[in-house]
Formats: structure tokens, sequence, C-alpha cells
């Protein structure tokens, strides 16, 4: 059994209730399941079985009857809501259970779309539950082999046990992805998403042209907005904006996509049989998707607080990732790099965004066994350096300990 960073039974003291949101295969099933069978008594109520969604579509107010029945026999009582977004309306009979039986019943709803629930104006709580993220493993929770990795990703089940793992990523793209996110999304034009998704998979970690790839999938820039943000809403890729202390800036320039795993990419990409080679530029895009996955789930787990952008100038020169918590506080440039001894021609990037910006810590992450020191720059193995990142104490800001946050021990 994998231990994961997001521990429901440290975070969630006494009577807290909280949403748990995460792609579909995650594992906040497993993980709720796991936190309630400790919590006696408790009650759970899967949305993915059509037959329950019946019970409740047209009355949900038995929901709430169902509840209050079970509150009476009990001192406090969990209530576990799996996949919340099937059936909105729920919520407001949470709301009202949350309001009238304060500290005698709590709720833990996990969901694999915040979309449906913003479109149809649910009832998120106002602040009565936490909101927490789950992705697909991290190598802070099992020590992860890189390259398999890279091919079939890091969902759990998939990466532990599966004995066909690219014929599950096929299915996975081809039934979720390709079905059920666009029926939730109520996607009209099929062959234009199908399209798009295709050539999402191809831009994926590139500075997205709408209007190009609006012609390429003969649909309008406003509906290739809409597809790249329903990927967002539903979990399946992270948006990064262009780095600027002006949001203004930061409208004008182009953001950049990165899918959620690196195995369902492959899946979407048809490029699950290629066999990789780490010189490779499909190598290099792909352990650059692989970071940036990693540095998310782990800004979530530690609650670090980071904000994620990117730095490019008009002469192609780019950071990968820039890292910042705001203007009084200096940001952290990464540059990734899946050689095992970057050199110092590699960095003229992480140089350059240090003229426009002194204060920061530049950081290169690699496959170096090694950590050494190349001017002011840090070169790391990718695992140290995420470490040293999240740490607390990125080093080469010239600040002390909690420039960036609290300690987070790891």
């Amino acid at each position: 059994m994998v231990h994961r960073l997001l521990d429901l039974n440290k975070i969630l003291k006494d009577d807290r209730s909280a949403f748990l949101f995460g792609p579909r295969g995650v594992g906040k099933t497993y993980l709720c399941h796991e936190f309630i069978k400790g919590k006696q008594p408790y009650t759970a109520v899967d949305l993915l079985k059509n037959e329950i969604v019946t019970r409740y579509v047209l009355q949900p107010g038995i929901f709430r009857k169902e509840i209050e029945e079970k509150i009476s026999a009990h001192k406090i009582l969990t209530v576990f809501v799996d996949e919340v977004q099937k059936l909105p309306q729920l919520l407001d009979e949470v709301h009202y259970l949350l309001e009238n039986y304060k500290k005698k019943v709590r709720f833990i709803l996990t969901g694999s779309s915040a979309r449906k629930l913003k479109r149809k104006g649910a009832n998120l709580l106002a602040g009565r539950a936490w909101t927490l993220n789950l992705h697909p493993l991290s190598f802070m929770e099992i020590d992860l082999n890189l390259d398999k990795a890279l091919t079939i990703g890091a969902l759990p089940a998939v990466y532990c046990d599966d004995d066909d793992p690219k014929r599950t990523l096929k299915a996975y793209v081809d039934t979720y992805l390709k079905e059920e996110i666009m029926q939730e999304a109520l996607v009209r034009n099929i062959e234009g998403f199908i399209r798009f998704l295709d050539l999402a998979g191809q831009m994926n970690g590139q500075p997205i042209n709408f209007t190009k790839i609006a012609k390429e999938c003969r649909v309008s820039d406003k509906t290739i907005r809409e597809f790249f943000s329903i990927l967002v809403d539903t979990l399946v890729a992270f948006k990064i904006d262009a780095w600027s202390h002006s949001v203004r800036k930061q409208i004008r320039q182009s953001p950049k996509f990165y899918f959620f795993d690196c195995g369902v990419l492959n899946a979407i990409r048809g490029e699950l049989d290629i066999k990789l080679r780490p010189s490779s530029y499909c190598y290099g895009k792909l352990f650059e998707t692989f970071i940036v996955q990693e540095l998310i789930k782990l800004n979530d787990y530690t609650e670090a607080g980071y904000k994620f952008s990117y730095w490019r100038t008009n002469t192609g020169l780019e950071v990968d990732m820039i890292l910042s918590k705001g203007f009084n506080q200096p940001p952290i440039a990464v540059e990734i790099k899946s050689s095992t001894a970057p050199v110092l021609s590699d960095l003229h990037a992480l140089r350059s965004f240090q003229s426009e910006n002194k204060t920061a810590a530049l950081y290169c992450l690699s496959n170096s066994p090694q950590p050494y020191t190349l001017e002011n720059i840090k070169v790391f193995p990718w695992r140290e350096g995420i470490k040293k990142i999240f740490s607390g104490k990125p080093e080469g800001s010239g600040q002390g300990e909690g420039a960036h946050g609290k300690e987070n021990g790891i």
C-alpha cells in the first residue's frame, strides 16, 4: 500500500468537512474509504451508481432525511459522497445539514470536475468544507522509476498493479476523455473536440496560439478557448501563464497547458509504444512535463502557496517555470534539463531572467547524479532540487529561512 502525502487523518480533525478533487484514477475513492474506516459511524454514497443517482435526482430531500435519521442515532456521523458533481443539487442538502447539525455531522465530498458544479451554480458550502487536491503518485510517495513514469505515467492502479498498462491508458482516453468529459461539459462539436484533443496533446508544454489551433480544428477561437477551459476544469490539464508583474501583460501573452499525467499524454498522442531515448527531444519534453507535474503536486500537498508561470523573451529565450509568492518575495526560476551534465551555455535563459529579477533564485533540475554550481545557478539532481524548493530554504535568493514560506518538513 502506498502512503499518500495527502494524509486526511492529519488534515481533517474532529468535525471538519472537505471537498477532495482530482482526475479520475488518482485514488480519491480508495483514500477516502481508508479514512472513513476509522471514523465510526459512517455512511457512503456512490454517485457513480446510476440507481443511487436516480433515487435522489428528483427528490434530493430524501438524502437529507436519510442522513438526519442516522445523525439522531450517533454522536457524530461521517458522510462520504463520491463524485458529487454527478448530482450538484445534493450540496444544498449538505449545506442544510452542516448548518443545522453542527458538531454532529461532517462530509467528505469527492469530484473529478469542478466544471459541472460551477456551471450549474452549485452550492460550494461557502468555506464550510476545505478544498483538497489529489494527484497521481509522486516520487515522494513511492520510489518512482523515471523511465516507467515517463512512459505509462503515475496513476496508482496503472503504475502499481496493471499487467497491461498501455491498453488501460488507451481505454482511459477513449472512454473518459473522449466520451465522459464531452458529455459532462456539454460539448456539441464532437469531431472538433476530438481533433482538438489530439492537437492539445501535441502542443503540451508549448505556448498556445488559439487562432492557429482553431483553424486546424475548424472551429472558432472562442470554442478552442472553451475546450482548453474544459481540460483545466476537469483537472486533466494545468494552465501556466506567462510571467509578468503586470496582470495585463499576462493576459496578452500565450499560456501553456500541461497534461496531468505522462501516461495519459502518451495515450492521447498515440506514443505509448515509442521507445524513449534519454538524448531525444521527446524524452526531454516528457521529462519537463513530469517535473512540472511534481512541482504542482508538492505545491498542493505542502500548501506552499507558489504561483506558477513561465518566462519567454521575443528572441526565444525561455525559463520553464517561475515560482512566486508575490511582489515582496523573490521568485525561483527553474530550468528543466534532462541531461546528466548541464553546462552554462544550456542555461542562458536563467541568466537573462535574473538580469531583470536580481533577487531570483536560479535552479536547474536535471538528471545529474550530484549537485553543482555554475556561477550563481544551482544544478540539482531533480529529486534533490524539488525537495530543496519545498524545504522553505531555496538557495541563491539571498534570503534566510522563511523567505519562501514555512518549513514544510520535506
